[in-house]
């Protein structure tokens, strides 16, 4: 005889939340919304309620269950001064964990939550007590929603209830945004974010930071095995100290008995406006070995063989642009080419100004294997350099990339439309106007396939 299972029944309390998981999975595709989730006390339910919808799947994008401040911290770039300041459960938590989550992901829309689910009660917050934040990408702004509720029941009844709130809530957030009844306030959120992303702190021990870097460059030098450390030298501030940062790594590593070897490298185009900054940072930095590679020949040959074969431009700027990046291009070639030849690890001396305005050539300058100058702003960068005993003039010296060759020596912060003096205050958390934060919030946005690996399937 053949068993038969009866059909299964669903409870009456379950119906209710079903019709109102339809209209959230109606919602999101109606508005083209592509959803991710940071969840704390739900552990992941808000997902999971929605995955239970038919076709719902086409709007999620991911569902990050995020139970500890490390984790918080790793995956959602939370601040650790937050965590500190407002504890575990808060708004302000909330808030970035939405934040982090709509940013470090392919998503429009972001639920976050952190709360007190059971059975006790934690720091005296009463169990039941959850805050909630809605973020929102809506016309190139971010629009950031928190609140916080509380709800009865036992554990599960309490993370169900507010999966449940959060996704209904979702709706009416999203609707306000679009009607205009929210500003776009999540300025200060984003700003957080950022500065936690790019690992900036607001003050340093100059000292100190120099002996980590010059520790970080050394392990990573016997960690992968190799024998050298290579770095072009331009006589900015940012090469300068970089180089001198890995000239001590490596007599770090002789000290230790370790082979190691630093080859700084001149990469001019023709004849370098500001040589004799760069003599003068190599007088400092005191390599191993100085090679002098000139790019021009490579750059024109390369300019010259794409219009060859058929590129085109619009005006004489644009090819110079162009024409910029191949020379950035080319230094990186140069310097692989002279890692390659010698077992060594190419350095960058990008710093999180650059970062945040995405001011590098992707796969140019942008391109290295190991960045010890990660998370400095420009006036920190400048610090190190002065504890390092760097010439004053170049610790100073007005900031150029130096690629245009219809404008020599183009000040960075001109090229940029913002002062280094306002990018550093707003990676360090201080008020800049709002025509400088609108700059730099949209171009750290615009920049952001910069800062991350190629994309896959």
């Amino acid at each position: 005889m053949a068993l038969v299972t009866p059909p299964a029944r669903m409870h009456p309390s379950r119906r209710p939340a079903m019709e109102l998981l339809r209209q959230v999975r109606d919602y999101l595709q109606d508005y083209s919304l592509k959803l991710a989730t940071a969840e704390s006390c739900t552990a992941g339910l808000i997902a999971s309620e929605l995955a239970r919808v038919p076709g719902s799947g086409q709007s999620m994008d991911c569902g990050l269950a995020v139970y500890s401040p490390e984790a918080k911290q790793r995956y959602l770039s939370v601040s650790a001064q937050t965590l500190e300041r407002c504890g575990l459960t808060s708004e302000a938590t909330s808030k970035e964990m939405a934040v982090g989550a709509l940013t470090n992901n392919d998503a429009n829309v972001a639920i976050a939550n952190t709360g007190i689910a059971g059975p006790e009660p934690h720091d005296g917050i009463p169990v039941g007590t959850v805050c909630f934040a809605w973020a929102f990408r809506y016309e190139q702004q971010i629009y950031l929603i928190a609140e916080t509720r509380h709800f009865s029941g036992d554990r599960n009844e309490v993370r169900l209830a507010a999966a449940h709130y959060a996704l209904k809530r979702l709706m009416t957030h999203h609707a306000a945004v679009v009607e205009g009844e929210v500003s776009a306030v999540a300025h200060q959120a984003h700003q957080a974010h950022i500065q936690t992303a790019l690992r900036v702190v607001p003050a340093i021990d100059p000292q100190q930071e120099v002996e980590r870097r010059v520790m970080f460059l050394y392990r990573q030098l016997l960690n992968s095995g190799q024998k050298s450390l290579v770095l072009g030298i331009s006589g900015g501030v940012d090469s300068t100290v970089a180089g001198r940062l890995a000239q001590l790594a490596v007599e770090k590593a002789r000290q230790e008995g370790v082979s190691a070897h630093f080859y700084a490298m001149r990469l001019p185009y023709d004849t370098q406006h500001d040589e004799a900054d760069a003599q003068q940072a190599l007088a400092f930095i005191k390599p191993d070995s100085v090679l002098s590679v000139n790019i021009q020949a490579a750059s024109d040959a390369m300019l010259a063989s794409l219009e060859a074969g058929g590129l085109g431009f619009t005006d004489a700027q644009q090819r110079d642009f162009v024409l910029g990046n191949i020379k950035a291009r080319q230094r990186m070639v140069a310097q692989y080419a002279v890692a390659g030849a010698n077992a060594g690890l190419v350095v960058g001396t990008d710093q999180a100004a650059e970062a945040l305005m995405g001011f590098f050539t992707k796969y140019g300058d942008g391109a290295c294997d190991i960045a010890p100058l990660t998370g400095l702003t420009k006036a920190q960068v400048r610090q190190l350099g002065a504890v390092l005993g760097a010439p004053e003039a170049l610790v100073e010296k007005q900031p150029t990339a130096d690629l245009e060759t219809l404008k020599p020596q183009l000040a960075d912060e001109e090229a940029l439309g913002v002062s280094y003096a306002d990018i550093d205050a707003f990676l360090t958390g201080k008020q800049v106007s709002e025509e400088a934060r609108a700059t730099m919030i949209q171009t750290y946005q615009r920049s952001a396939h910069k800062r991350h690996l190629p994309i896959t399937p």
